[in-house]
This record gives C-alpha cells, sequence and structure tokens, in this order.
C-alpha cells in the first residue's frame, strides 16, 4: 500500500513551498487527512462569572481539527477546504468576515495504521486566534509522520474573544484536557484514532497565548506576580493558582508524556508572568523563537 502522496494540485496552496524555501520546509511523504471534533470539558470554572472570590462552573465547549497520516484511493484527491473568520467579536471596527482555503488534506479520509502510532503534537493558537491559525505548519508536519491536533480556545476566538482572564486561566488547561483524550481516543475500539497516535511521545507547540500556555504545560510554573495579578483582576479568583509556581503539587503533576516544546513568541513579561525559578520547571527540550522589536 503506497503512503506517497497522490496527485497533487499543480495550484499553489497555503504552506506550499515556494522556490526559495528552506529544504525542511517540503512536505513529507505521507498524504494526510482531517477530521473535526467537538469536545465538552465539563466542569470548569466560569472565570468570566466569578464574583467576589466564588467560581461558578460550566461545561466548556472545544473544538479540535485533527491531521493524520491517510490511506487514499487512487481516485482521491488530497485537498480540503477550510472555512474560518477573521476579525474581533464584538469589535464593530474588525467584523468578522468568513473566508475559505485550501488545504492538502483528504477530510475523513482513512488512517494509514500500517505504519502507526504517530508521535502526537498538540497546537495552541493565539488570542485571538482559531484552530487553523498555523495549518500551513499543522499540515506540514502530518505529512512527515505525526498526529497533529489543533483547538480552538473557547473565548479566545476570532469568533468568541471574551475578556483576557479566561484566556489567562484555561490555555493550559485546554491543552491538557485535549492530551488526556487523545490518550483515551488511542484506546477506544472503533475511534479513528485507535492505535493510531502514541501520546507518551507527545511535543506542544504553541504562538503567543498558546506559548504562555504551553511552557506551563511543559513546567514552567507562573510567576506568584501573575497569580496575584490574576486575582485582582477576577475580584480575588484563586482558580490559577495550581497553574503556579509555588503550588505544592505543581512541580510533581508536570505530565511525562511531553517529550519536547516550541514556543512562538510566548506572551507573559508585560506582566511578569515567568521568572527563573518558574522556568526551570522545564527540563524538555524547548525552543523558543522570538522578535528583537516584539514588546510582548
Amino acid at each position: 500500500m503506497s503512503f506517497q502522496n497522490p496527485n497533487l494540485s499543480t495550484s499553489f496552496f497555503n504552506g506550499d513551498p515556494l522556490p526559495d524555501a528552506p529544504a525542511l520546509a517540503e512536505r513529507g511523504k505521507y498524504t494526510i487527512g482531517v477530521r473535526t471534533i467537538q469536545l465538552v470539558n465539563k466542569n470548569q470554572v466560569d472565570i468570566l462569572n466569578s464574583k467576589d472570590g466564588n467560581d461558578p462552573l460550566y461545561d466548556r465547549p472545544i473544538k479540535l481539527e485533527v491531521w493524520y497520516p491517510a490511506h487514499l484511493l487512487p481516485e482521491e484527491e488530497a485537498v480540503v477546504t477550510y472555512e474560518d473568520v477573521m476579525g474581533l467579536a464584538g469589535d464593530p471596527r474588525r467584523p468578522l468576515l468568513p473566508f475559505l482555503f485550501q488545504g492538502r488534506a483528504k477530510r475523513d479520509a482513512l488512517p494509514l495504521k500500517e505504519q502507526a502510532p504517530y508521535p502526537l503534537l498538540v497546537v495552541s493558537h493565539g488570542y485571538p486566534g482559531s484552530r487553523f491559525l498555523l495549518t500551513n505548519l499543522t499540515e506540514n508536519l502530518a505529512s512527515k509522520g505525526y498526529v497533529v491536533v489543533a483547538m480552538d480556545h473557547t473565548d479566545s476566538t476570532f469568533r468568541d474573544a471574551a475578556p483576557f482572564q479566561s484566556t489567562l486561566l484555561n490555555r493550559s488547561k485546554d491543552i491538557l484536557f485535549v492530551l488526556n483524550k487523545m490518550a483515551r481516543f488511542s484506546k477506544s475500539k472503533g475511534h479513528f484514532l485507535a492505535s493510531l497516535v502514541d501520546t507518551d511521545n507527545t511535543g506542544l507547540i504553541g504562538y503567543s497565548m498558546g506559548g504562555y500556555g504551553v511552557l506551563n504545560v511543559a513546567g514552567a510554573g507562573y510567576s506568584d506576580g501573575l497569580v496575584q495579578f490574576f486575582e485582582g483582576m477576577t475580584g480575588g479568583s484563586k482558580a490559577l493558582i495550581e497553574r503556579g509556581k509555588s503550588a505544592p503539587d505543581f512541580k510533581a503533576n508536570i505530565d511525562p508524556r511531553i517529550k519536547a516544546v516550541v514556543a512562538f513568541a510566548p506572551w507573559g513579561m508585560q506582566e511578569n508572568s515567568w521568572d527563573a525559578e518558574g522556568l526551570k520547571g522545564v527540563s524538555v527540550p524547548t525552543f523558543l523563537i522570538g522578535g528583537s522589536q516584539d514588546d510582548i
């Protein structure tokens, strides 16, 4: 059974390498599939409705896009159309504008399990953003033999951007929830991810607020100053304490399945979110990418 990319269109799609692209920009040997999964993380702190230090609970929706090595029949073409929006919810100066763009994947394709299991990559977007924000990267990595999952962080997308305290609290919690769900799917008979993904070998990729989240999940506890800042902006909520460096069990609960991290321009130093002691908690290989003129 072949796993080479079949009949790719000659049209230029988002993520195709330009003539002067470096060698690693080329797509890999695998044709890829893509599927959408809707999850609900039950009984989460509803920080946007916290008052006087009291935190109500709610069921938090999270939508995923999953790319994976796939088997295509000769007559099938690895082309997919994605739907997204640009703009900012609730801001009349930035109205939500829907748009379509194409990628090199097959919607709901059969997984290629002869080469499985594949390592997992979890991708976290910026604020605001969407699960499609880094599709040029997610498709490319899946074509090189990874299962790649990107999520819409509720309250943090173009469609539903909400006050910032939700993003501060939920970034790392969303990432851990998705990692745990992917592990369950990999062991669920009949699920398309069954035996396809190796969550014991997981890498994290985050951009901006996604970088803030993946560093924390990898072991960088938030500073005491950020925890205090969060309490101040939420009227006394203690919900972020468990992700802080001073939490008694934070270091003990660092997830050993995480083997590497890439953080593009991770957010946080405006509010002194990180300090040297907290960053010592990251022991896995970590690639930080930033710009010298980036004040965020």
